[in-house]
């Protein structure tokens, strides 16, 4: 403590009083002295005179708060004479802490001082306290950093896995589409030839047997033609997205008798990324499955629109729809996590509105890298066709370069 008095029977007398409550007490009789000892010392508290030979102890009062160095320098300011209530606000407002008057009492004084300290102590344990909570925020947030880090390097590694595992899927599909046209489309050509050249060489006995024989070669060709078409539609990878979608769409009617409303818009004569046309069309077939299995409908509608940079798909029913949140679930649809993980793979936005006896709708959006030249048409406007009323001959299949 520094006691700053020009009394020195008074500095004395403070000194004596607190030197005996343990307190360890510098003295100076003028603020030049306070300054040259404040300027060797820092004390925790400061008695300051209001009335000093050599300038007034409430202009010391307000340049020691404006220093940074003794912002934490506790001030009791006092005076001789009676204070009335302006002079003690005026001295409160220069940054004295405390303001009291001759004679001083001498528990008072050490009660103040014993407060103070107090006051002392629990702020340096606030202080501490908030300094160990900032090193554990800073500490968890480095944990959270490099978490989220871990997070974002297991979700690009597992996006990636999920990539290679489409392409591998995509890639195994065509390539036992090919071998199924390509080996057993030809042994099953021979083998019919082989039955037609047969009909002029068997007795009338076995005419029956052969033609039982011809009707499952032909029940098998059919079925292997329909089993290549479902792994990997050539029509997808020849002529495009609608014309491949119309092809499916008179099929699925023709197996499932739902009819699909198909409508497009925008498409006319534009081809996409393979990737992006082969999300869109296994979007609609999973889509279409579904509501042959679950929705009991007449009648599905299926929406292509293309606009700039933007391919959406949208299939809707007024089926008997489904709980979303447990469909979603890991328990759920294999099917649905896989058109939403295809479509987020590509950087598509993906979504699925339904409910109980409320119908479904899935829509599926792809971001295109050639922007269309103009702008489309609103869904509501779209064309209706007619997928009985077309066929894939209808299309022509580009000249070869």
């Amino acid at each position: 403590m520094l006691i700053v008095d020009d009394d020195v029977a008074t500095v004395e007398l403070l000194a004596e009083i607190l030197e005996t409550e343990d307190f360890e007490v510098w003295k100076a009789f003028s603020a030049g002295q306070a300054r040259a000892l404040l300027a060797q010392r820092q004390p925790e508290l400061l008695l300051l005179d209001v009335r000093l030979p050599d300038e007034d102890g409430r202009e010391v009062c307000a340049s020691l708060k404006a220093d940074a160095r003794f912002e934490q320098l506790f001030i009791i300011l006092i005076s001789g004479m009676e204070v009335g209530v302006q002079s003690r606000v005026s001295g409160l407002n220069l940054g004295a802490d405390e303001y009291l008057t001759k004679p001083i009492q001498p528990v008072e004084l050490v009660a103040r001082l014993r407060s103070f300290l107090r006051i002392r102590e629990a702020g340096e344990a606030l202080r501490r306290a908030n300094e160990f909570l900032e090193e554990r925020v800073l500490e968890r947030t480095e944990e959270l950093r490099l978490a989220n880090t871990s997070l974002e390097q297991a979700t690009a590694e597992l996006r990636t896995f999920s990539r290679r595992l489409l392409e591998t899927q995509e890639r195994e599909r065509r390539r036992l589409a090919h071998e199924l046209h390509d080996e057993a489309g030809q042994a099953l050509t021979v083998l019919k030839f082989s039955f037609d050249s047969l009909d002029d060489m068997v007795k009338d006995g076995a005419s029956e047997t052969l033609a039982d024989g011809r009707a499952s070669l032909t029940r098998l060709t059919q079925l292997i033609r329909n089993l290549w078409q479902e792994l990997r539609p050539a029509m997808l990878d020849d002529f495009g997205l609608v014309p491949a979608m119309i092809w499916y769409c008179e099929r699925y009617t023709a197996s499932t008798r739902v009819r699909v409303n198909f409508e497009h818009e925008g498409m006319d004569g534009r081809r996409f990324d393979p990737d992006i046309e082969t999300a869109a069309y296994r979007t609609i077939q999973e889509s279409l499955t579904n509501a042959a299995r679950h929705a009991r409908v007449p009648e599905v509608r299926v929406l292509l629109w293309a606009g700039p940079g933007l391919l959406q798909v949208q299939i809707s029913d007024q089926g008997s729809g489904f709980d979303t949140s447990k469909g979603l679930s890991r328990n759920g649809s294999c099917g649905l996590v896989g058109m939403q993980e295809r479509v987020r793979l590509l950087n598509g936005t993906w979504s699925v509105t339904s409910r109980p006896g409320g119908g479904t709708r899935v829509i599926a959006e792809f971001p295109t890298s050639e922007p269309a030249a103009a702008l489309c048409a609103p869904v509501q406007e779209f064309s209706t066709l007619d997928t009985r009323l077309l066929r894939p001959t209808d299309f022509a299949k580009p000249a070869q370069a």
